[in-house]
């Protein structure tokens, strides 16, 4: 972010995204922001302990395990995990036909990334997020 404080309020995002690759650029890019810490995980299973143990504040999930994904997310909505059921999500997809869109929007999730997309769109995704949640806590 440029100019001012306007930096987001402290708090974790739980990236769920099995390329390695944008998983440490999307880190490292938000670390040098100081925007908001990160956690990762390479799958869902891999971040289910996490959701449970409560620290997201926020997740961006790849819909690349498709069911395990949106059943993630379902379980989330419905309070199944330790964190709060209504944090700010946003999914990265491959496609998104009409039939997912309506199933995301149903989940609340709060923006869609289509591939490909660029670095630039993520961390604005990360920012997006983030001023969402602080609305909330406003």
């Amino acid at each position: 972010m440029s100019g001012g404080d306007t930096r987001p309020p402290s708090g974790t995002l739980l990236l769920i995204e099995p390329d390695g690759l944008l998983r440490s650029t999307v880190s490292s890019v938000c670390r040098e922001l100081q925007q908001i810490q990160i956690q990762q995980a390479t799958s869902v299973a891999m971040a289910e302990p996490m959701l449970k143990s409560g620290m997201a504040d926020g997740l961006l999930i790849s819909l690349a395990e498709g069911e395990a994904s949106l059943a993630c997310l379902a379980r989330l909505r419905e309070g199944g995990f330790g964190c709060e059921a209504h944090m700010p999500v946003a999914v990265m997809a491959r496609e998104g036909d009409p039939a997912l869109i309506r199933q995301l929007k149903a989940l609340d999730v709060r923006r869609l990334l289509l591939q490909p997309y660029r670095l630039r769109d993520v961390i604005q995704t990360v920012e997006q997020l983030w001023a969402a949640r602080a609305s909330a806590l406003a």
